[in-house]
């Protein structure tokens, strides 16, 4: 394993990554330490590392647990990259996507060389990285993911925070943006890489994204939806990050020339304001250059807290060497060199190579050396490995790897005495164990193989257990006991029993609980099956004899029951109303209270007015109950009854005839009483009638008063008057044939009236031509005009008169003339 490998996982072991199910970062590294320890890869030496921005905005992710498609690595933000909250709302990257306008103003100028990238908006709250590096080889790399809370509402809009990665050195013209849509030269951003569809914000217009780049609806398959902040599964779910959305893992990648130093700046911006925030992921250790060869070691068991420690006599190491390219088709040599404090031959095998040869098309050789067990305390001794492998540079690249030899102490196991709260409880029993090496083999009493056993004795018990390890093949053993308690059985003292004439009276009963295990808890129920408190008193309030039980447990599960009753001597208070009754509107009742059992006397309250006799009198307006309230010498309590009074009374009405009443002629009287069966009309004129439906003709025009009485069954009764006008009888008749042939009959067409006061007619023929006219009440015309007979067939008449009783009307017609 390389030297610089091994540096960074030695860090990240150690990192506090412990929040579960959601991203985890860190801020407790300089830039310079994000980019020599997490970010750069193999084939790469960096310096010159500098970062202009806020302090927040820069750190180190972890994502195992979260949605980013990368693990680790280093993260930018235009906010920050901390879990912080103002006000209730979340502002950094983490989960879960809760908020639709997550972000942080820093308050931090923007970059110049993103303004150009911007749409022409102002940039604000810039991260920016440089640094210079040396490539061994022709190429360069590194993975990340662009991500931001613009999306998708912003999307087509010049409020689209901007991100670049500018490479410049040998053979790149000026400074280029890799950032880079894959097979295009077109740059990452919010308008090249979304969902397609232009964003809901206002001003979001396609032209925004048409002049970015023209085929940007194509780039939907770079892009990842991760919500809105609404309701959804990434609005409750930690392991969706804050940001709306993202792109899939990208590779920004340039040719270089191998050995040579360039300059790379890492940047990213707000545009337009500074609210909301957008981040990149950048993956650990892949910004890198491909290498030829690749050195790592593999050691057969781990005696030690670490990766890198040999036992004496029990570790080996195997070493191996991968070559890489594509090309392999010529030999290979690496020399080797070996250093340290470790002796070839007394402290390890005397077989490291002076070098290794991969033949023709060979990609990987290895060899294995074995720490020797020389009897001697020596303390740790090291094994320094140089390896000399040629770069594309045309110069060696030196990796060096350090493995360590350390004597193996005898084993030594420690077993602690236990001690349990609650008989049958559930214990594990853990040795400790140091000395030995390659592992340890464990036999304890029980009959298990286990490092570690499960226990629940009901009694004190002691267990051993024997611990062999691998290496020396020692065994050493240890014993402990697990004490278990044997407290006396729970003993319980209760209130004592009660007994009281009355119902209703509160009373306060309490429990003492001594032995069992301590830290009891209380449950009250009664015989009636209701449940009650959880303390060691309870306060009740009895109707009727109750049992009242108490259920005491300890912590370890140890029960006791006891009880304690209030017996009740009186009978029930039942009371009694006597007095249902149907009664008439205006009526009265006799209502009259009783009861029944009880103690003592009785007291009777009726609310609806305030009197306090067993007997009242009533006359309600509608059908009720009317209560009764009583109670006894106790005075404990109170119980009801009701009497219902039902009120009936029939509702008289009655309909007239519709229409102009005329005297002389007979008018109907419709009744449409509710409730009636006897009936008797008054006219208003003298006549009477006991018919259902009345009747009456009227012999003088004027007005007149019409009552009817109604009476049901129980002589209850009401009676209605409505006011009739009768006027003056009228009466017009007009034919509709003449037949003017002189016979005498029927010669004439003429008008039949009664009580008409003036009267004028005209004829009209058919092309409306009037052929007569007159306003005389006894008009005649004989069926000619202007002296001749008017041909036989229909004519039109318009005849308008004024009634005795002042009303105007207009009659059309026709009148057939037949000869």
């Amino acid at each position: 394993m390389k030297l610089l490998l091994h540096i960074v996982f030695f860090y990240l072991a150690f990192l506090p990554f412990s929040v579960k199910s959601q991203l985890v970062t860190s801020g407790n590294q300089s830039p310079q330490a994000l980019v020599q320890n997490v970010l750069v890869g193999s084939g790469v030496t960096v310096s010159n590392v500098n970062y202009t921005g806020s302090a927040q905005a820069i750190g180190q992710f972890n994502s195992t647990n979260a949605n980013v498609g990368i693990q680790e690595g280093l993260i930018m933000t235009t906010g920050t990259i901390h879990n912080t909250q103002t006000a209730g709302e979340r502002h950094g990257p983490h989960g879960p996507n809760d908020r639709v306008n997550a972000g942080i103003d820093n308050n931090r100028p923007g970059y110049s060389l993103l303004n150009s990238l911007s749409n022409g908006g102002g940039t604000f709250n810039a991260a920016v990285l440089e640094f210079d590096f040396v490539p061994y080889s022709d190429y360069v790399e590194f993975r990340y993911v662009f991500a931001s809370e613009e999306y998708p509402e912003y999307v087509c809009t010049d409020f689209n925070d901007v991100f670049a990665f500018f490479i410049s050195g040998p053979g790149i013209p000026g400074r280029q943006n890799i950032a880079l849509i894959p097979g295009t030269n077109a740059p990452v951003a919010i308008n090249t890489v979304n969902s397609g569809s232009v964003g809901s914000a206002s001003g979001a217009n396609s032209s925004n994204c048409d002049a970015a780049y023209g085929n940007w609806r194509n780039n939907n398959i770079y892009y990842r939806n991760n919500g809105t902040g609404n309701s959804s599964p990434q609005n409750s779910n930690p392991q969706f990050i804050q940001y709306d959305g993202m792109t899939t893992v990208l590779t920004a990648s340039s040719n270089v020339i191998c050995g040579e130093t360039y300059h790379i700046i890492i940047a990213i911006a707000d545009v337009g304001d500074g609210i909301y925030d957008s981040g990149i992921f950048l993956e650990a250790n892949s910004f890198s250059s491909p290498v030829t060869v690749d050195v790592s070691y593999q050691l057969s068991s781990l005696s030690f807290d670490n990766d890198y420690t040999m036992a004496e006599g029990c570790t080996d190491a195997t070493v191996t060497l991968t070559r890489y390219g594509e090309d392999l088709s010529s030999p290979m040599t690496v020399p080797i060199s070996v250093t340290g404090s470790a002796t070839p031959g007394t402290d390890y095998t005397d077989n490291i190579p002076s070098s290794v040869t991969f033949a023709s098309g060979q990609s990987q050789v290895s060899f294995t050396i074995s720490a020797l067990a020389d009897g001697i305390a020596e303390g740790l001794e090291d094994i320094i490995i140089e390896f000399g492998i040629p770069d594309p540079c045309g110069g060696n690249e030196n990796y060096t790897i350090t493995l360590a030899i350390d004597d193996v102490a005898p084993v030594l196991v420690t077993l602690d005495d236990e001690e349990l709260e609650c008989p049958g409880n559930e214990i594990t029993l853990t040795p400790t164990v140091s000395g030995g090496g390659s592992g340890y083999n464990y036999q304890w009493s029980t009959g298990e193989t286990t490092e570690s056993i499960s226990v629940q004795p009901s009694v004190t018990t002691s267990y051993t257990v024997t611990v062999t390890d691998n290496c020396l093949n020692q065994s050493a053993s240890a014993s402990n006991t697990v004490i278990v308690p044997n407290p006396p059985p729970i003993q319980l003292n209760v209130s004592d029993d009660v007994v009281d004439p009355c119902p209703y009276i509160e009373y306060t009963f309490s429990v003492e609980a001594i032995g069992g295990s301590g830290d009891y808890t209380y449950r009250w129920s009664d015989n009636f099956g209701e449940e009650y408190g959880t303390s060691n008193t309870q306060v009740v309030k009895p109707g009727v004899s109750t049992k009242y039980y108490i259920l005491v447990e300890d912590k370890c599960g140890e029960q006791a029951l006891d009880s304690v009753s209030v017996t009740i001597t009186s009978p029930p208070l039942v009371p009694y109303v006597l007095g249902d009754t149907t009664i008439c509107l205006g009526d009265s009742a006799l209502l009259t209270a009783g009861a029944t059992g009880g103690f003592g006397d009785y007291y009777y309250y009726w609310p609806h007015s305030g009197e306090t006799t067993n007997q009242v009198w009533v006359s309600p307006r509608q059908t009720g109950l009317i209560q009764v309230i009583v109670s006894d010498d106790c005075q404990t309590f109170t119980v009801n009854d009701f009497a219902e009074v039902e009120v009936v009374q029939p509702v008289a009405n009655f309909v007239i005839s519709s229409g102009t009443l005329f005297e002389d002629l007979p008018i109907q009287f419709q009744n449409t009483t509710i409730g009636g069966s006897v009936y008797f009309w008054e006219f208003g004129d003298g006549q009477t009638s006991t018919q259902v439906h009345g009747s009456n003709t009227y012999d003088e025009p004027g007005n007149y008063l019409i009552t009817l009485y109604a009476e049901n069954d129980l002589g209850c009764r009401d009676s209605i008057t409505k006011p009739i006008t009768i006027t003056p009888e009228f009466y017009i008749y007009v034919p509709n044939t003449i037949t003017p042939n002189g016979s005498g009959r029927n010669d004439y067409f003429a008008a039949s009236t009664i009580n008409v006061v003036s009267l004028k007619v005209r004829i009209f023929n058919r092309w409306g031509e009037e052929l007569f006219y007159s306003d005389d009440k006894r008009f005649q015309w004989d069926g000619t005009y202007n002296g001749q007979p008017v041909p036989d067939g229909v004519y039109v008449y318009k005849l308008e008169y004024t009634s005795i009783n002042g009303d105007n009307e207009m009659i059309y017609g026709h009148v057939n003339v037949l000869r």
